[in-house]
């Protein structure tokens, strides 16, 4: 197969689906010796040297800003795709080409929170995803979601027949593992000014990540004598500036470090330095954080949403997203219990060794076989 994967969408500041996008290019080249890949990114995307070879071809693409993105992709890459022969397309961020020229689609679907949780996107941004996840799925002759979870939503929102859709999991990068350095945790410490001991959150500064919740339950933690700071790493989203504004007005500045957003290396280490990490949110298509947290040895308290439950899998302790109580129980045993952290980070580790970025890219491979032998319409 002659495959193109459109990674243009991947920011500066990869979290999320540029993680995935990133980590599965990188899985691509290491696995899948038999077919050809053009991949479009931008020129900072990747580091040309880890992809050469037969076969896979790296294509720049300069767009500077989204709309640029958006047009290049509906005018510019079906004619690349047209010139190059292309048997499969695989748009990996919900948005395909509306054009066509006999090239079959896989499309990626990472969650349907546009639909489930509207509330938690500004009007314009929910209302492009939900027309552009409409249009996708309807284009696409066969789809990949990132769980099982992800999976049911895309059938019942989507109307996407249930054997055109194969669920596809995610895994923590190779970096995420326990670290026996600390010169360089030190340097990390110093680097972001860390507390000597704390609470970890990774995750985007908006409504649906529940930081909120995360931060009420702290301060509950807090009066009864936790001697823990909590650290929040995560780039400003969506009315980050009410998280601020709570921090203050519990009068909690001193023990709330925000750091923003941290490269994979700078993560890892401070994975590594963290007492427990927490993670309340409202809805996940996936949660890789938790599970990068996990492949640290680090103990998890995580919300009960479908999808956590689902990756996690027994090895976290879940709660209700919205019970800062429960929320604040549940960390307190999860610091104090010797026996229970032993076992959380025990578990957790077996069962973040059972993701692979190469399980990923053989999966992936399997859809885009599916794409191409899809008899559809």
């Amino acid at each position: 197969m002659r495959i193109a994967i459109d990674a243009t969408s991947v920011p500066s500041q990869r979290a999320g689906a540029g993680t995935y996008i990133c980590n599965l290019v990188q899985a691509l080249a290491e696995v899948d010796r038999d077919n050809t890949y053009f991949v479009f990114a931008k020129p900072e995307t990747f580091d040309r040297r880890s992809l050469q070879r037969d076969g896979f071809r790296l294509i720049p693409v300069s767009l500077p800003s989204r709309l640029a993105r958006m047009l290049w992709e509906q005018a510019m890459l079906p004619l690349h795709l047209r010139r190059l022969g292309v048997d499969v397309l695989h748009s990996p961020h919900y948005t395909t080409p509306l054009a066509s020229a006999g090239w079959r689609r896989v499309v990626t679907f990472h969650d349907v929170t546009f639909f489930l949780l509207p509330r938690r996107y500004p009007v314009l941004r929910r209302l492009y995803f939900q027309g552009a996840s409409r249009a996708g799925a309807g284009l696409a002759d066969f789809a990949i979601a990132v769980s099982e979870t992800v999976k049911g939503d895309v059938v019942r929102h989507l109307s996407l027949p249930a054997e055109r859709v194969r669920a596809v999991p995610l895994a923590p990068g190779p970096g995420f593992r326990p670290l026996d350095d600390s010169a360089r945790m030190g340097a990390v410490r110093d680097r972001y000014g860390l507390p000597p001991t704390f609470i970890l959150n990774v995750g985007t500064l908006e409504p649906g990540k529940n930081q909120a919740t995360l931060v009420r339950a702290f301060r509950r933690l807090k009066g009864q004598g936790l001697e823990q700071g909590l650290v929040i790493a995560g780039q400003k989203g969506w009315m980050y500036e009410k998280l601020f504004r709570l921090v203050d007005r519990l009068g909690l500045r001193e023990d709330v470090r925000f750091v923003g957003y941290l490269p994979d290396d700078d993560l890892a280490a401070v994975y590594n330095m963290a007492d427990l990490f927490v993670f309340p949110s409202l809805y996940e298509g996936f949660g890789l954080p938790p599970l990068e947290a996990m492949a640290c040895g680090l103990p998890v308290v995580a919300s009960s949403a479908p999808a956590l439950a689902e990756v996690l899998d027994g090895a976290a302790l879940l709660v209700d997203a919205c019970d800062a109580s429960a929320l604040a129980e549940a960390s307190a045993r999860a610091l104090r219990d010797r026996r229970l952290r032993s076992r959380l980070r025990r578990q957790g580790l077996a069962r973040a060794g059972q993701f692979s970025w190469q399980r990923t890219a053989r999966g992936t491979v399997a859809a885009y076989e599916a794409a191409l032998s899809s008899t559809r319409g």
